[in-house]
């Protein structure tokens, strides 16, 4: 692969380029791969990935286009390449705007770095831990665990370097009833060696997979038609995830975006806060993909919106003060509601969560849900559940217990009220 002077050397050679942003990405992982508790792969895998966006600028337009750096590039094929995407930018350009500015440049360097055989090998054996059932098991085990390294260039000076290690697992556990086999599917992605929450995770999984050999009808039980309906894991993420791309300057630049400053969301008292960084959230970033460096910023102060977010080509068309950058987390708080004591449906899992931003749709088709009936939580399957999100957003309540994954931490479950069950 070309060195990063000779990269650089043949950007400023080329005079039809008015800026460049030059991203390198070194990943170091290892990877297993289990068939029931047997290890069939060990593999170390290091990959390095130079991208290039190059920038034709007039006084009124701004044009890019994108350039990948192979192992095969020297100085002659990249400066070909680099021509080929000047043409390309000047053929599709969008109103000017301009590169983030040298303010401090960002080096995010790890103290120590992991031993990746040892904590593969750790995390391993986490996840066996919780495989203890006699009618339950693990069908299948993929773990990679990878350290990172981010080097950010543009041509106003800007030169970031950020270090960051993760842990992904994706898991298929199987329970038995003795007439069928039920598999649900688990993924753990985080950037902490917390190995006991490992095998918590696994264990809550396997469990689940149990419920679900077990699952009944609608028709099987007498549920309240005003049941609290709670959703947590991806449809909550979903839901975050709208919220915070309504409030995004791409969403207000573009018109359409359902909320503006100063416009009441909810009833409810919560605040939700866009972030670079939190620690279990493998998302984490210090930098956004234009280098822009990544805080935080509040977008909804006690249910109302109060501030947008976003890069900086957005930024500069929405006329914003300060450009926050594209900050990847969102963490939540509210005061957590005593759901445990009354009826209330959980959704566990969904055979497809969907959302539909423009009309506020949302549901699916449940896979596994645990009804409590007041005495017992009842498993249950087949059925679906639908709303429109703008208005239960409403009157949503959150729970008391709390959770943390790849992009959100806040509160483990969302409540909602008035949810159509069918």
């Amino acid at each position: 692969m070309m060195k990063k002077s000779e990269i650089l050397s043949c950007l400023k050679a080329n005079k039809n380029i008015s800026a460049y942003e030059l991203n390198i990405l070194d990943k170091d992982s290892r990877e297993l791969f289990y068939v029931l508790d047997h290890l069939e792969i060990n593999r170390a895998v290091k990959v390095e990935t130079i991208s290039i966006k190059v920038y034709v600028n007039d006084k009124k337009s701004t044009g890019t286009s994108s350039v990948v750096v192979t192992a095969a590039d020297d100085a002659k094929s990249l400066s070909a390449k680099l021509s080929k995407a000047v043409s390309r930018a000047k053929a599709a350009k969008n109103p000017y705007y301009p590169l983030a500015e040298k303010k401090e440049n960002l080096k995010d360097l790890a103290k120590t770095k992991k031993d990746l055989n040892e904590v593969a090998t750790k995390v391993a054996k986490a996840v066996f831990k919780a495989n203890v059932y006699k009618n339950g098991w693990i069908n299948s085990t993929e773990i990679f665990v990878s350290n990172f390294k981010e080097e950010f260039i543009n041509s106003n000076g800007v030169d970031h370097v950020s270090e960051s290690f993760k842990i992904e697992i994706e898991c298929i556990p199987t329970w038995s009833n003795k007439k069928e086999e039920f598999e649900l599917y688990k993924f753990y992605e985080s950037n902490k060696t917390d190995y006991k929450k490992i095998s918590e995770e696994i264990d809550e999984i396997l469990n689940l997979a149990k419920a679900r050999s077990a699952a009944k009808t609608l028709k099987d039980v007498k549920m309240p038609e005003d049941v609290k309906v709670l959703v947590k894991n991806d449809m909550l993420e979903s839901i975050v995830r709208n919220f915070a791309g309504d409030l995004n300057y791409r969403s207000s630049f573009m018109h359409d975006n359902h909320y503006n400053k100063g416009d009441k969301l909810s009833d409810t008292k919560f605040d939700l806060t866009m972030k670079g960084q939190i620690a279990g959230c493998s998302a984490s970033r210090r930098f956004d993909s234009h280098g822009t460096a990544l805080g935080s910023v509040k977008l909804i102060s006690e249910g109302v919106v109060k501030n947008t977010y976003g890069d900086v080509q957005f930024g500069y068309y929405n006329k914003e003060a300060k450009i926050t950058g594209n900050l990847p987390l969102a963490q939540i708080k509210a005061e957590g509601t005593d759901y445990k004591h009354k009826p209330h449906l959980i959704i566990e899992n969904f055979s497809s969560p969907q959302l539909e931003s423009d009309s506020g749709y949302w549901g699916g088709e449940v896979r596994l849900a645990r009804y409590y009936d007041g005495k017992k939580y009842i498993p249950l399957t087949g059925f679906s559940i639908s709303g429109n999100i703008y208005e239960d957003i409403k009157n949503v309540e959150f729970s008391k217990e709390e959770t943390t994954t790849s992009r959100y931490k806040g509160p483990k479950y969302m409540i909602f009220k008035g949810v159509k069950i069918s």
